[in-house]
């Protein structure tokens, strides 16, 4: 393997100047970088990153750590991480604590003794348990929340406006003329608290009297987790005519658990999901509470960029606004359906 010697020899100069090229510094003269580039590739020299970071205290990496790279929405925001990272020539590091303190700890220690300049971390109930916390704030290197709920005031963080979302979503079931709503959520979730306080707003603002029955809250957040509490909503007497579930996965599992009943959608049921993952690509195509994925990735990954350089500051809440983007899955309620059959039946006839 070639060394940093290696390339100046090539290049007939000093290993000095072989170091200012790699470390992109413009005290070097256009022939020289010329020089020392082409006898790179010929050797197809490598950096050692770790050396590079012990001489500029930098290694030009960060890592990203999320609850579920199978849960589609987090591998959407990291794919904006990713760029603005490539863009300022950062290299991302992800790792997948699947929910666990101790798997979040493993992946802040390794990061960490790789170097790593900042951390993303997810607002999720693993990253604000005591140990995970303490070895965060211990962390020495700036730490930078998104997504989730449990806002931690030591870091700044980027989220969602969870209630508002959830807020217009079920207004929005209520003027198609739902009143018999069903919330399919995540116990000891505090995003599930936000969008439930969301839907018991709408309720309330609407009149229309929150029935607990109709509140199901389950262990987990996928789609097998929203497919029982789908079942166990349609086991009740009255159906509920329109579902509102925590996200985009859960509604698939509620999809599935309507299709087997043979339940039409929306004609019999309408379905409401919530961060617009996979509403395009399910039959039919998913209402949902789109989270401005891309933005809350462009501001997190700007913002650790931002407080590794060196910018001071209170540390900051960004809030980003969601937005309803109505689809197939979505239709009139009893309310409304009635209304229009008796306009419909008074309706003159022209002859």
């Amino acid at each position: 393997m070639a060394t940093i010697r290696d390339v100046a020899r090539r290049a007939g100069l000093s290993v000095a100047t072989v170091s200012a090229v790699i470390n992109n510094k413009p005290v070097v003269s256009e022939e020289s970088r010329r020089k020392v580039l082409q006898a790179i590739e010929e050797l197809d020299y490598r950096p050692n990153r770790v050396a590079r970071a012990l001489s500029r205290n930098s290694s030009n990496t960060i890592g990203v750590l999320v609850p579920s790279v199978d849960n589609p929405f987090f591998p959407q925001v990291v794919k904006s991480v990713e760029d603005v990272c490539f863009q300022n020539r950062f290299v991302t590091l992800i790792g997948n604590t699947e929910g666990k303190p101790e798997r979040a700890l493993y992946y802040i220690k390794s990061m960490l003794s790789g170097w790593a300049d900042g951390l993303l971390i997810t607002l999720t109930w693993e990253m604000t348990q005591p140990e995970v916390l303490d070895s965060l704030k211990r962390a020495g290197v700036p730490v930078v929340g998104f997504a989730g709920a449990r806002v931690i005031p030591e870091f700044d963080a980027v989220i969602p406006d969870d209630v508002r979302g959830a807020f217009d979503a079920v207004r929005y079931l209520v003027d198609l003329g739902h009143r018999e709503i069903g919330f399919i959520g995540v116990h000891d979730s505090q995003s599930t608290a936000l969008r439930l306080q969301g839907y018991k707003e709408a309720l309330k603002q609407a009149e229309i009297a929150i029935d607990d029955g109709l509140i199901m809250l389950g262990s987990g957040y996928e789609k097998a987790d929203g497919y029982m509490l789908a079942k166990a909503l349609l086991r009740r007497s009255p159906r509920p005519t329109a579902l509102f579930c925590y996200n985009d996965v859960m509604a698939l599992g509620a999809l599935t658990a309507l299709h087997e009943e043979n339940i039409r959608i929306p004609e019999d049921v309408s379905i409401l999901g919530f961060d617009d993952t996979a509403g395009r690509y399910c039959y039919p195509q998913l209402t949902s509470v789109a989270l401005p994925k891309a933005e809350m990735g462009f501001l997190a990954a700007s913002r650790l960029l931002e407080r590794i350089r060196g910018k001071d500051g209170p540390q900051e809440v960004i809030t980003v606004k969601p937005q309803l983007v109505i689809r197939d899955s979505t239709g009139s309620g009893p309310l409304l359906r009635g209304k229009e059959a008796r306009e419909q039946s008074f309706m003159p006839i022209n002859r």
